[in-house]
Formats: structure tokens, sequence, C-alpha cells
């Protein structure tokens, strides 16, 4: 097996453990399906194309492992209430998206930013997704 092939599978896995670990189960399944869909899009990418895909992959991976640790030690009360109370009031105010906002999850993207049709797409099936996990 190829050192990138298995840098990909490995990637892969801990992206599946760090669901499993950190995410809700909602969230987890929408966020496995993704993960797999997209991976799988990317067997046969170009070399070139890549080392962004597996640069995006690795931060996100290293997001959801911050994130997940942090409401971990609030979960065990390690945060003090003070800070704990200044987080919830910071994630409250920042957005009226309730659900994902509290479990410290998602993140805004920028009113500036440009899709391109492929992005759309993307964006696109990732809403049907959602809504399909949602119903089950």
């Amino acid at each position: 097996m190829s050192s990138s092939r298995h840098n990909a599978i490995s990637l892969y896995k801990n992206i599946l453990r760090a669901h499993a670990r950190y995410l809700p189960r909602e969230m987890k399944q929408l966020g496995d399906a993704y993960v797999r869909a997209e991976f799988r899009l990317h067997t046969k990418a170009k070399p070139e194309h890549l080392d962004g895909f597996f640069a995006e992959w690795n931060k996100y991976l290293k997001h959801v492992e911050r994130v997940g640790r942090e409401k971990q030690l609030v979960d065990a009360a390690l945060i003090d209430a003070s800070q704990q109370q200044q987080q919830q009031q910071q994630q409250h105010s920042n957005n009226a998206n309730t659900t994902n906002r509290r479990r410290g999850f998602g993140q805004d993207v920028s009113a500036d930013v440009q899709f391109n049709d492929e992005q759309k797409e993307q964006l696109r099936k990732l809403r049907e997704e959602a809504v399909t996990a949602g119903a089950k």
C-alpha cells in the first residue's frame, strides 16, 4: 500500500473516530455520510488536488477534536463557571443557529465568500443529506 493511500485511510478513520467520540448522533450520521462521499469522490483525483483536499480535512479533524474536547471539559465541569457562562453568552449572541451553536460546532461563512457552481452543488447535496438525516 502506498504511503499516500495509507495516510488517506488513516485520516479517513481518524475523522470517523472523532465523529463517534465528539459529535451528537444526528451530526455524526450526517458527517459520516459526507466524509464517505467526499473521500470516494477523490479516489481518482489528480495528485495536485489531493494536497489541498487532505489539508482541509486535517483542519476539519483538528477543529472537531478541539471543539469536542472543550465540550467534554465543560461537561465534566473542569472549566470554571464564569468562563462557561461567558462562552455560553458569546455563543448565544453570535447567531440564532441554536442547535449547532449550543453544541459548539459549525461556523458561519463570511458574506463576501463567492462559491463556484461545483461548491454550490455540494452545498445543495449537503442540505438534502441534512434534511434526510433529520427526518430519521
